[in-house]
């Protein structure tokens, strides 16, 4: 159970600060934390990694909704050479951390400090980009409307083809759900890392794909789904995949 604390208040040595992501105390204590997930954390971006459709040698811009402390961009930066990233976060503590860790890329990251929860974050952006991507952030909304409104606005920074991956927190379709995942969590072999827990969480699966489609993606799926945390995507029109061209054309010629 989480302990209350008068606003400004310091936490007590050893003592979890209260969650606020613009408290540059809690954001140091979150950093402090992620080296005992560092294992899960890198199996999520990989998937990220995997599903973005462009090779090494194309150049691509993205945008990372939520960034934090630049993990996911440190590997996506590695692995597309050529790509271009836009990292945005509310905390400028998180955006700090962010530019100490991709200072080696110099100019190919840019970082925007923007309140997802406000209507007018996205007008410090300017688009279109090829990707979006998000892991483990956007369930901090709490909000459904909130949610839904991001996903409309991520819509329009989306050029056509273009593909939004938002890796998150779940609620489960039952609340006996939970239960089970515990259960399962149980048998460490299996490695259920994401058993426990989402009952809190502003969205089934079934209610993000319906918020992704209203906002105007042509095509909504869940990629990969353990028990409360899912992968899910929006594909602006048709997402173009690197070789497809060329298939089509040695398709052509077979047929004559």
């Amino acid at each position: 159970m989480e302990t209350t604390r008068p606003q400004g208040q310091a936490a007590a040595p050893g003592q979890r600060p209260r969650e606020d992501w613009f408290s540059d105390e809690y954001v140091n204590y979150w950093i402090e934390q992620q080296d005992a997930r560092a294992d899960e954390r890198r199996r999520q971006f990989v998937m990220i990694r995997a599903l973005v459709p462009k090779t090494p040698e194309q150049e691509f811009r993205y945008i990372d909704l939520g960034a934090g402390p630049g993990l996911l961009d440190e590997m996506l930066l590695e692995q597309f050479p050529h790509a271009q990233a836009t990292l945005v976060d509310g905390s400028m503590a998180m955006l700090g951390e962010a530019q100490r860790r991709l200072a080696r890329f110099e100019d190919r990251a840019e970082f925007v400090q923007a309140d997802l929860a406000k209507a007018d974050w996205a007008g410090a952006l300017t688009g279109p980009f090829d990707l979006a991507v998000s892991t483990i952030a956007l369930h901090n909304l709490r909000d459904p409307r909130l949610i839904r409104e991001l996903y409309a606005e991520t819509y329009k920074l989306i050029g056509h083809g273009g593909l939004f991956l938002n890796l998150d927190y779940v609620r489960m379709a039952r609340p006996s759900l939970s239960a089970f995942g515990a259960w399962a969590g149980r048998d460490p072999e299996a490695g259920f890392s994401g058993a426990r827990g989402g009952a809190g969480q502003p969205g089934t699966v079934e209610e993000h794909l319906g918020w992704l489609r209203e906002a105007g993606f042509a095509c909504a799926e869940c990629f990969w789904k353990e028990f409360r945390v899912a992968l899910m995507g929006g594909i602006r029109d048709h997402l173009h995949l690197p070789g497809e061209e060329e298939a089509a054309g040695a398709g052509a010629e077979h047929a004559h």
